[in-house]
């Protein structure tokens, strides 16, 4: 009898010794494919494909660039009422960000890039998919009883230069006004510290 419990007992650990070694390579397997799948998507949003959802020359990469890191605020008026900038503009859920996009509905533009260089209104708009000109914004166009105004810190930008080029600097408030201005038209924005 002592001989067969001997065998059971070596049967029993020579099968727990076969199951933890399945579930050690399975593990690493496991790991393995998630590894491989990370990766594989990072690479999707790099190079060709980054470039291939570029706007304006602004890539859609997987994380946010911080080699050159401003904020401007945008605030949009029409007909004396304000409207809202939505968040996530520039930001494709689980997939990329765009160097220009919002994170909430403040107005605030993140301007967060690999390169040092200008960026636009315009451009903003663009990523926003949304229209604007001197005479045109969304789909609302200046006709004989509209005008449409621009202002950066509270100075208006005159006409003939065109309000796609107004470019984003560091804290800038920019607002554009289109029919009926509000009461007071804003020259700064209270900034959080940090940003």
């Amino acid at each position: 009898m002592k001989q067969k419990d001997r065998q059971n007992r070596g049967s029993k650990v020579v099968r727990q010794k076969k199951i933890k070694r399945f579930v050690v390579i399975g593990l690493i397997i496991a790991v393995a494919i998630g590894i491989g799948f990370a990766v594989a998507s990072s690479k999707l949003l790099t190079g060709s494909n980054a470039a291939a959802l570029a706007i304006d020359g602004i890539q859609c990469n997987a994380v946010e660039q911080l080699v050159f890191h401003n904020h401007a605020h945008l605030d949009i008026f029409i007909n004396g009422q304000p409207y809202t900038v939505p968040s996530q503009v520039g930001i494709v859920p689980s997939k990329c960000i765009y160097w220009l996009h919002t994170h909430d509905d403040s107005g605030i533009i993140h301007i967060e890039s690999p390169v040092t260089r200008n960026f636009t209104l315009g451009q903003f708009f663009d990523i926003w998919k949304k229209k604007l000109s001197n005479t045109q914004i969304f789909d609302n166009t200046v006709n004989g009883t509209n005008a449409m105004s621009v202002y950066v810190n509270g100075n208006k930008i005159n006409g003939d230069a065109s309000y796609r080029n107004i470019n984003l600097n560091e804290h800038d408030e920019i607002a554009i006004v289109f029919g009926k201005p509000p009461a007071k038209i804003p020259s700064t924005y209270g900034f959080q510290q940090g940003l």
